[in-house]
């Protein structure tokens, strides 16, 4: 071992496995953040954690300003707005015209206690939209909570991988599913959690006319908003705007995260847009659930009103001081979060110098971006097995399989919270993974 005491015993991470009760084969990400932080309180190492997805970029000190001038005014002594605030609705909307081209109504914006509210709401709706369709098809890889949230929600799950299906041969398999009767809802985030495949504009017009077709709602969770930074999203009003199903179709939600591309995580607020035609349709099934028939209504009161009554008042000023920024040119946050983009790709050559290999390496006809995450094997390794043998170095990961992926030889290694000064201290650790393994 090294004078860091790497690499650490294997019978220690067995033997800590065992203490923790987990199923040495997919690991959940809790699961691994548990074992890592009984591993550095034995070890006294500090691990290099990439199971994570933790934004890590400070937001703008004016949201902060925002947020305080609305509780001097008082706004915690008074319950918010079940459906938000006004402010927070107009800046919604203004902000979706403004990166998507689409205009919405303010009743369309729904204030969430972050996406993954607005994902559970959504995946509710859409396994009680008919009768007989409990089921959620996920394109994936995906994030393994929202498969969680279709189990807790006594929904199934199906799932078609991006590894295998791009274009046309997507469109088909989907197609397939749908045609199968049982298909609620469909979900998928683009940029990709965690493959940073990003789905082209004729695959989001496809799918588009495919859940309007079969009356299925989609769900686009756009946790990583104007983040393909292989195109610059950040002018508002101006084109190219971020490609999204909002442009196409009829039977839509779009989840709009605050978390990492508004480095925004802490107070858990996003906004959940309706499509306008979808807001006040009537779906009579909706009723026994939610006390209405109307989608919107079900959505905001049905749904959000009956498991967190709104969201924290205060840090909806604050969401709507950050899209109105972004809407008037003062808040570049697409550039504000750059830096993700080239963290990427330092780990990303660091990773593959050392005989590792990108698992979802291209994007149909060109090389997948960098961004949030990274897919990566190394040969004559599963998943779960190179998952346990990179703990002996000090680095701590997920596999892809607990996203959903077929590929079971790789992992999902999210950059985020890997500091700069990790950078080196990664690549000596690597690189002695390496020569133990040639």
């Amino acid at each position: 071992m090294t004078k860091e005491n790497i690499p650490l015993p294997s019978k220690l991470i067995d033997d800590s496995l065992k203490e923790t009760g987990f199923s040495s084969n997919n690991l959940a990400i809790r699961e691994v953040n548990r074992l890592v932080n009984i591993l550095e309180d034995k070890t006294g190492i500090d691990f290099i954690r990439m199971e994570f997805g933790i934004p890590n970029i400070p937001p703008p000190d004016f949201v902060k300003e925002v947020e305080q001038e609305a509780m001097s005014r008082g706004v915690h002594g008074a319950y918010p707005p079940f459906d938000g605030i006004p402010e927070l609705k107009q800046a919604g909307s203004r902000f979706f015209e403004a990166f998507f081209n689409v205009k919405v109504p303010t009743n369309s914006i729904i204030p969430t206690c972050g996406s993954m509210q607005g994902g559970f709401i959504s995946q509710q709706l859409a396994g009680n939209l008919f009768p007989n369709r409990k089921k959620i098809l996920f394109l994936d890889p995906t994030f393994p909570v929202s498969k969680l949230q279709t189990r807790f929600l006594g929904l199934e799950t199906e799932g078609i991988d991006l590894y295998d299906c791009r274009g046309d041969s997507l469109l088909t398999a989907i197609r397939k599913k749908f045609e199968e009767g049982n298909i609620g809802g469909l979900l998928w985030s683009s940029p990709n959690n965690p493959s940073w495949i990003c789905l082209r504009p004729s695959e989001l017009q496809g799918i588009a006319e495919l859940c309007d077709k079969y009356k299925v709602l989609a769900i686009e969770d756009q946790a990583y908003i104007g983040m393909d930074f292989r195109q610059d999203y950040s002018t508002p009003f101006t084109e190219p705007f971020i490609p999204s199903v909002a442009q196409y179709g009829n039977y839509w939600v779009t989840l709009i995260s605050s978390s990492k591309a508004f480095s925004y995580p802490g107070p858990r607020c996003a906004i959940s847009v309706i499509s306008p035609a979808l807001v006040d349709m009537k779906f009579p099934n909706l009723k026994d659930k939610c006390g209405s028939e109307t989608f919107g209504h079900s959505f905001s009161h049905g749904g959000l009103y009956v498991t967190t009554s709104g969201v924290s008042h205060a840090s909806q000023y604050g969401l709507s001081s950050l899209l109105n920024a972004a809407c008037d040119g003062s808040f570049n946050f697409v550039e504000h979060t750059r830096e993700y983009s080239l963290r990427s790709e330092k780990i990303c050559k660091i990773f593959t110098n050392h005989g590792f290999h990108q698992v979802y390496k291209t994007d149909i006809d060109i090389p997948v971006g960098n961004g949030f995450f990274l897919t990566m094997c190394y040969p004559d390794f599963t998943g779960n097995d190179l998952l346990k043998e990179l703990l002996r170095y000090g680095i701590s990961t997920t596999t892809l399989s607990s996203s959903g992926s077929s590929r079971d030889e790789g992992l999902r290694i999210c950059i985020s919270f890997v500091k700069p000064t990790e950078i080196s201290l990664l690549e000596q650790r690597l690189k002695h993974f390496a020569e133990d393994h040639i």
